[in-house]
């Protein structure tokens, strides 16, 4: 634009700052080209570290559903057994006289399973997430 208006010019005083115009162009062209390419960079190490951050939720997301799995094909056996045998057999009944037989197969029977889960799935919880990187840089101001 600004070369057009140079050849196009009659006055030849005008010249000088003509060019000087046009260096300044440039120099804006070039600025705006390096801030283009930064924005580039900032944006894909963004994309890095909100990859980052979703792999490991993932991963914590896909340990917790391998125990609720797990707690789901425990609890769907005990659930048919209670359901079947909740329907008063007689035979069944009949063997449980005192206090301490209702105790020992009622309740012993669903709390010694519960506490083997309990302890089975405490020894295979993984340890705590080590704090952010992030987090430990940032001081305090």
């Amino acid at each position: 634009m600004v070369g057009r208006i140079e050849r196009a010019s009659a006055a030849r005083e005008l010249l000088p700052y003509l060019r000087d115009v046009q260096d300044h162009l440039l120099l804006v062209n070039e600025e705006v080209a390096a801030q283009r390419d930064l924005l580039g960079t900032v944006l894909e190490a963004n994309m890095a570290v909100i990859s980052v951050e979703q792999t490991r939720v993932s991963v914590q997301q896909n340990a917790t559903i391998e125990q609720l799995t797990i707690l789901a094909t425990v609890f769907l056996p005990l659930t048919f057994v209670t359901g079947f045998f909740g329907q008063n057999f007689s035979w069944l009944v009949g063997h449980i006289n005192s206090v301490a037989a209702f105790l020992i197969y009622g309740i012993g029977g669903l709390a010694l399973p519960l506490a083997l889960l309990y302890w089975w799935l405490r020894r295979r919880r993984p340890d705590p997430a080590p704090p952010h990187p992030a987090a430990a840089d940032a001081g305090p101001g």
